[in-house]
């Protein structure tokens, strides 16, 4: 069972996050959102870019040393980890079966996708388990 309910970003993250995305296409990027948890709520208030080892346009793998400063970093502020983004540059944000299989936190995190099928950039959250998925409720980004 998750430890909270809604994700909630900031627009100003949320436009980082999508910023790295296009930055980084036709590769996928990756990177996690940090915050404290109050009252089912996830509140994101740090973002960590981390480097894609991979340097795949469909699959991804986070750099060690970024995840030692990104975890560093939490340790000393006292956030939690809340979710993990990536990016599909061609295609809809929706988990691929990659995405399923990787996954180490079970449902610990969301999984915030930063999809590039249209024209515009779409963001959609998700709780990814052994057996697939089920969407994130994103809420409250002001």
């Amino acid at each position: 069972m998750p430890p909270f309910t809604t994700l909630s970003v900031p627009d100003l993250l949320l436009e980082e996050v999508v910023a790295h995305a296009r930055a980084d296409v036709p590769l996928e990027c990756c990177g996690l959102l940090a915050g404290h948890i109050r009252d089912g709520t996830g509140f994101v208030t740090a973002r960590f870019a981390i480097e894609n080892e991979l340097r795949s346009p469909t699959d991804y793998l986070t750099d060690a040393r970024g995840m030692f400063f990104a975890f560093r970093h939490m340790r000393e502020r006292g956030l939690e980890l809340l979710a993990i983004y990536h990016s599909h540059p061609t295609s809809a944000p929706v988990p691929s079966r990659r995405d399923i299989e990787h996954n180490t936190y079970g449902e610990s995190v969301v999984h915030l996708i930063v999809g590039f099928a249209g024209t515009i950039p779409e963001v959609r959250g998700w709780w990814l388990t052994e057996a697939g998925y089920r969407e994130a409720q994103l809420g409250g980004r002001g």
